[in-house]
């Protein structure tokens, strides 16, 4: 059966957003930023980064929430971002490969639900709307609990009046998960003091901490 044009385009766009790489990747870090750059901005405050701090970063596509949580270090600590591009990778070091005298991003190519990290190496670890296109939401909220520190954060955000729906309409392979299955997710993993925040209006975050 011949799919509708409509559908098509929009499962070829989702995929674009899901797995950004070759010809498309640096067209989407465009296209990524703009849509995101609102509420990515917001997450270094959110998880009240500061100075001296390990962050992880999961799925960080263009890069929109990099520069305020470098300048959130403020020289100090470590930025490390996991992408499933080896593409965005590429393109995210060339960019933002030097945020400071004393701080040097490190990314790197990885699965969110085998993250190439040690335990218990992060104060804070957060995905804006990568965690959307996760096979498995829960594989990869233990993996984020894996890699913090006792009292460690989490933030996972998204946009729940476009992104998420979209997602919902044209990707077919995806199941993402809303705020409130997110906030289940979390609980189920261990986190404790569990909640969500607006960080913008349409940009909803839920945040917890490992116990």
């Amino acid at each position: 059966m011949t799919r509708n044009p409509v559908r098509r385009v929009g499962e070829d766009v989702t995929e674009w957003f899901a797995h950004p790489s070759g010809w498309v990747a640096r067209p989407m870090v465009h296209a990524l930023n703009f849509f995101n750059r609102r509420g990515n901005r917001l997450v270094a405050s959110a998880l009240d980064v500061r100075p001296g701090s390990h962050v992880l970063e999961i799925g960080f596509g263009g890069g929109a929430a990099l520069p305020t949580t470098a300048a959130a270090l403020d020289g100090r600590g470590l930025l490390v971002g996991i992408d499933l591009s080896p593409d965005m990778a590429r393109l995210a070091a060339a960019r933002f490969g030097r945020a400071g005298a004393e701080l040097r991003p490190v990314f790197g190519c990885g699965d969110a639900a085998r993250l190439p990290l040690p335990s218990g190496a992060f104060d804070h670890a957060y995905a804006m709307h990568s965690h959307l296109y996760w096979p498995s939401p829960l594989d990869g909220i233990r993996e984020m609990w894996r890699v913090l520190r006792p009292s460690g954060r989490i933030l996972l955000g998204m946009d729940v009046v476009t992104g998420f729906r979209l997602i919902r309409w044209f990707g077919r392979r995806y199941d993402p998960a809303d705020p409130d299955r997110l906030e289940s997710l979390l609980i189920q993993a261990g986190f404790d003091g569990v909640t969500r925040l607006t960080l913008t209006g349409g940009v909803v975050a839920v945040v917890g901490t490992r116990p």
